[in-house]
């Protein structure tokens, strides 16, 4: 089995091919095929769970399973951090006829977490920020005390089409792993739960709060995301500097370049040059555009 001890070389090949393959991805079934595909030559495995993370709640964003088909048998779990902040995790599964994963193995997947967090980062910042669909109305589900769904609105349907195209619950009535943590979240803490989700069609807010007058009973809701959810997630996922973030956040306000710079301390010069990184980082083509994709 290769091994990446000592091999610069090999690592950053290994981290630039799977930067590439995040950009290509267009769904998270694609970045989870691609990534396992890729890991399989360092580490065997014949199945595996990846999970994105709001960055800044630390709940579930993005979520895909492939289980073994002989059953379960070891795991092997990789957090999935990056410059002191976790963005999610990787769980790889062997089925009861392999051999359970090593001592050797857990230290390669400890050389291999810097990469696979640079490619999930990668799979959302490495997208064109886009508008949503604001045209979509909320929709809602009611999940009971058995982690069950109650009952839902077409729209919430049509909501979880948009993040969950490839894996559609069993049953009507089934919770869709994406949600589990947001439910949980919410039944261990009593507060309401926030995740931001990125989609083919714009950015999803998800909320999770109990149901008062219903013990056990949670409600989700989902619309696009509004601006002042979506901006400090944002802020996070694409790497915007401090100064990135407050000249932003002026545009947002609607002032224009001169009052930005003025405001700021700032010559209208580094105020321009602060917003063409930013349209770099966020694949706009200039203020307009950037605008609409953050009012989702």
């Amino acid at each position: 089995m290769p091994d990446l001890r000592g091999s610069v070389t090999q690592t950053e090949e290994f981290r630039r091919g799977l930067l590439a393959a995040a950009a290509r991805a267009t769904t998270v079934a694609e970045l989870a095929t691609e990534l396992s595909r890729r890991l399989e030559r360092f580490l065997p495995h014949d199945g595996y769970t990846l999970a994105g993370l709001d960055p800044l709640t630390g709940v579930g964003c993005l979520r895909h399973d492939l289980q073994p088909s002989k059953g379960p048998g070891s795991e092997l779990s990789i957090a999935l951090s990056l410059r002191g902040r976790v963005w999610g995790g990787l769980v790889l599964l062997r089925g009861d006829d392999g051999p359970p994963f090593s001592e050797t193995e857990a230290r390669c997947a400890e050389r291999l977490a810097g990469p696979l967090s640079a490619a999930l980062r990668q799979y959302v910042a490495g997208k064109p920020l886009r508008p949503g669909r604001r045209g979509l109305f909320p929709g809602v589900i009611v999940i009971g005390p058995d982690d069950t769904i109650k009952g839902m609105t077409s729209t919430a349907r049509t909501w979880l089409h948009e993040f969950l195209p490839e894996t559609p619950p069993a049953k009507d009535d089934e919770l869709p792993h994406l949600l589990w943590g947001i439910t949980y979240f919410t039944r261990r803490t009593r507060a309401t739960a926030l995740s931001r989700i990125p989609t083919r069609a714009g950015w999803v807010a998800v909320h999770a709060q109990l149901l008062d007058g219903e013990e056990g009973d949670i409600v989700i809701t989902f619309q696009s995301a509004p601006a002042s959810q979506l901006l400090p997630a944002i802020f996070v996922w694409y790497g915007f500097t401090p100064r990135e973030q407050a000249i932003v956040e002026c545009l947002m306000g609607g002032l224009a370049t001169k009052h930005i710079a003025r405001l700021l301390g700032m010559s209208p010069h580094t105020v321009s040059g602060h917003l063409r990184s930013v349209y770099r980082k966020t694949g706009t083509g200039g203020r307009e555009e950037l605008i609409a994709g953050l009012r989702q």
